[in-house]
């Protein structure tokens, strides 16, 4: 940033009549008198600005030039005083990567006016006592480890005016200020006040004392005090990515200290009592948000925003209370949901009846993203909130927002996954499809946040063809918005058009841009704002999405599955600080590398889960030590639970039945853990767990009983109980794998009676037919392999030897190399049942090295 040398200021004389010759020559030396006398003076003046004014430098923040050129206007009407302010959209949900701030816009400078070095009044001095005050009670008010709140309102500061002053008796030299960066740019030189330095014209011309209108105002000393302040905030947000991954203490410590600096400098702006209404409340607006965000100071940012509702209640500033009442509702979300709620469904109403119509949409969908945070997404209410929106885009013909709308509506009911779930979800992907023709409806981000519902919904119905299909299409539609410039690489904002509303003109501004966008005067429409996710975020989905659905390919390519992952983890590690705009607070930065490293976990997860199919354990223990670096305790969640449940799946598939059968019954892990009052296990409809913690624990449930088959863990009575407890869940279901996962061990376990010939066949035959709808050939595999150990064994004959035949080649085709030593066992057998014995050392001599490969290929000891 330049520097910019103080200047003396010349007063400005008013003009004379031109006097005459006598006249001047009486006038010379009354000056040439006075002049000697002004020089003596000035000499004494400048030795005691010396000693009284030594600061140091201060920075300003960056101000768009409307901002700019008001710091420089008279203040004649304070009440239609506007600055454009930025701010942090509101409305996000669940799945969905965390919300940032508005992107800055590139301002052009403006130049700043230099401020005269005088003595300091008796009020100046208690001023600048009184600015200093506030910094001990925020510096010591971290907020690293409390809930996040995605306030609504994080912009700049309004430029305050200066005060009106007679134009006489003030002359104002600027200085241009060059920018060097596009991004964020601040519009105020530095100033050179250490000590007082002058310029040779100053030192060189003799002038009068400054005139009275040249001593500071005190509107001066607020800008300034607000340009320190986001200065202040604007340094703080430079290295917040990097302090959000490690959370090292001494930046931490940094960072508070930086924001506390420019809450005490609004503080003490917003206690001088001398602002004009809309700034006061613009003030109060951004000083909340700020105390919202970075402290844990809520009853203060409370306070700070009721005296700001009262003075947007008295001036009619509807807009600038919006915007509060966002912020409030936020704050509110975070201590009380309930309460949050009814104060939502207050706000909708007056919004109706007033025929905010804008409004209405922001504040619906704002309670619409508060239930998707909820355990119970998919709630009645929750549905009718949406449903409520789209009966009124239908009427004002909002086509986008009734589409997005019902794909929130099938993103809440993904959540839950209900018996009938993936009916509804694609009803609404059938409503949001009917005004495809429509061009405002196609939105990039709206367009993927489609097909990746669609292609959940294709994961859930288990049909290989139909989740090739949609995953051809998911791809090509994002190879597509590669060329497609609208949606930029890190842009975290999606723009929703509404059709313009006439009369209400005042309810929206460009303060309020992060919520409700104006549009252009050529333009029909305005603009929802929500928050959605990059479109480095969406190929980092998409990458994840398309592994998972090549698992159900056929045949199944091992190889192009562990890259695309692996790509994915790559983007993730390259992209860390680039995929998203700088955030505005540290806590909103600590939620996006949570988000990354939660997904790393995830992606980390399934990579090792498919590397145990294929018996690759020194590659699934890398995953577990990797999950272990992540993770830390306490372990909690889905990634948790799922971490854990690898490290069991290692240490059971490398032979360490103990140290398998501990982590499946420890308390993350145990079904027995969630049972209520009355005995039965919590299902489903629990709000105490949720969809995929209780799968994951069905499923150690079932490694359970794989478990005890052996001779050194045989639990009879436990097996049978653990089993009584796992068949109403499992039955039905929605889940075709865990039905035929349950089917298969009801037809292998050994239990005491023993299970008759019919009931195995019955469970055979139920798996089977799965198996082959799923076109899942290592389940068929095992499927095979139990139904000759069950139904053929030492039994001669030749459906005896094909079974066994089947049952190897399904093994050989699936890759895991435990079952494909099992069934060159099992075959083995029945070579020497029928004579072959020849046959049947090759395939034993098979057997045995592919269980030396599967256990003792070089797996690493447990640390």
């Amino acid at each position: 940033m330049p520097q910019v040398q103080q200047q003396q200021q010349q007063p400005q004389q008013r003009p004379q009549q031109r006097p005459q010759p006598q006249q001047q020559h009486q006038q010379q030396q009354h000056h040439r008198q006075q002049h000697q006398h002004h020089h003596h003076q000035q000499q004494q003046q400048q030795q005691q600005q010396q000693q009284q004014y030594h600061q140091p430098q201060t920075h300003a923040h960056s101000y768009s030039p409307h901002q700019a050129r008001q710091v420089h206007q008279h203040q004649q009407i304070p009440q239609n005083h506007q600055t454009p302010q930025q701010a942090q959209h509101v409305m996000d949900w669940q799945q969905m990567p965390p919300p940032t701030q508005s992107p800055v816009p590139q301002y052009q400078p403006a130049p700043q006016p230099t401020i005269p070095q005088q003595k300091q009044t008796p009020q100046q001095q208690i001023q600048q006592q009184h600015r200093q005050k506030p910094l001990s009670s925020h510096a010591n008010s971290p907020r690293i480890n409390s809930p996040h709140t995605n306030s609504p309102i994080l912009a700049q500061s309004p430029q305050l005016p200066h005060q009106n002053v007679q134009a006489k008796s003030r002359s104002t030299s600027l200085a241009s200020v060059k920018i060097e960066h596009a991004g964020r740019v601040s519009a105020s030189p530095r100033l050179m006040t250490q000590g007082l330095t002058r310029s040779p014209s100053v030192s060189s011309v003799r002038s009068p004392a400054p005139a009275p209108g040249l001593i500071p105002h005190h509107q001066d000393t607020n800008s300034l005090l607000v340009c320190v302040a986001e200065e202040m905030f604007a340094k703080a947000r430079k290295e917040v990515l990097r302090l959000a991954d490690n959370l090292d203490p001494q930046g931490v410590q940094e960072y508070q200290k930086m924001v506390a600096t420019g809450l005490g400098c609004l503080e003490t702006v917003l206690g001088s009592n001398k602002l004009a209404p809309r700034l006061e409340a613009k003030l109060q607006l951004r000083y909340a948000s700020i105390l919202c965000e970075e402290t844990n100071n809520i009853m203060e940012a409370e306070t700070a925003l009721t005296k700001g509702i009262t003075l947007c209640e008295k001036y009619r500033f509807a807009d600038l209370g919006y915007l509060m009442q966002f912020l409030q509702l936020r704050m509110l979300s975070q201590r009380k949901g309930k309460a949050a709620m009814i104060a939502v469904d207050q706000k909708i109403n007056d919004a109706e009846l007033l025929k905010h119509t804008h409004w209405v949409y922001a504040l619906r969908f704002f309670k619409a993203s508060l239930y998707l945070q909820s355990p119970n997404p998919s709630d009645i209410h929750a549905l009718e909130n949406l449903r409520c929106i789209t009966t009124l885009s239908i009427l004002r013909g909002d086509i986008i927002i009734f589409v997005v709308a019902s794909l929130l509506e099938g993103l809440s009911l993904l959540k839950n996954m209900k018996d009938d779930a993936v009916v509804k979800i694609q009803n609404c992907l059938a409503q949001s499809q009917k005004y495809q023709l429509d061009p405002s409806t196609h939105v990039p981000q709206v367009d993927i946040l489609a097909l990746m519902l669609d292609f959940a919904c294709s994961l859930h119905q288990k049909s290989p063809q139909m989740i090739m299909q949609k995953l051809k299409l998911l791809q090509s539609r994002m190879d597509n918005t590669l060329q497609d410039h609208s949606w930029s690489l890190n842009e975290t904002e999606v723009l929703l058009p509404i059709k313009k509303q006439t009369g209400n003109n005042q309810v929206f501004s460009e303060d309020t841009r992060a919520i409700i966008r104006l549009g252009g005067e050529n333009e029909s429409c305005d603009y929802l704002v929500m928050s959605f996710w990059t479109k480095i975020e969406a190929f980092i989905m998409t990458y994840t999405y398309s592994g998972l659905g090549l698992l159900y390919s056929s045949p199944r390519n091992d190889k192009r599955i562990f890259e695309i992952w692996d790509e994915a983890l790559g983007s993730l590690t390259r992209n860390a600080h680039k995929m998203r705009t700088n955030p505005a607070s540290l806590q909103e930065a600590m939620k996006s590398a949570d988000w990354r490293r939660e997904l790393k976990c995830y992606l980390q997860i399934v990579r090792g889960l498919h590397l145990a199919t294929i018996s690759r354990w020194q590659d699934v223990w890398k995953c577990v030590e990797e999950l272990e670096s992540l993770v830390q305790p306490p372990i909690e969640g889905v990634v948790g639970l799922y971490s854990c449940y690898l490290s069991g799946v290692y240490h059971q598939g490398t032979g360490d039945l103990t140290a398998a059968k501990s982590i499946y019954e420890g308390p993350l892990l145990s079904l027995e853990s969630n049972l209520d009052a009355n005995g039965n296990i919590i299902g489903l409809a629990s709000t105490r767990q949720g969809h995929a913690e209780f799968e994951v624990r069905v499923l150690s449930a079932f490694n359970r009983l794989w478990i005890m088959q052996h001779p050194d863990h045989r639990d009879d009575r436990l097996t049978a109980e653990l089993i009584d407890l796992l068949r109403p869940l499992c039955t039905e279901h929605p889940n075709l794998e865990i039905r035929i996962a349950f089917n298969l061990i009801l037809a292998a376990t050994q239990t005491s009676p023993p299970l008759g010939i019919g009931a195995a066949k019955t469970h055979l035959s139920i798996a089977l037919n799965g198996a082959r709808t799923l076109g899942d050939v290592h389940t068929l595999s095992i499927a095979l392999n139990l139904m000759r150990a069950k139904l053929f064994q030492n039994i001669v004959g030749d459906q005896a030897l094909k079974s066994a035949k089947a049952g190897a080649a399904q093994a050989r085709k699936a890759g895991n190399r435990l079952w494909m030593s099992v069934a060159e066992g099992l075959l083995a057998q029945s070579y020497e049942v029928q004579g072959q014995m020849a046959e049947a050392r090759h395939s034993w001599d098979q057997g045995a090295a592919f269980a030396g490969d599967a256990l003792g290929g070089g797996v690493p000891a447990p640390t």
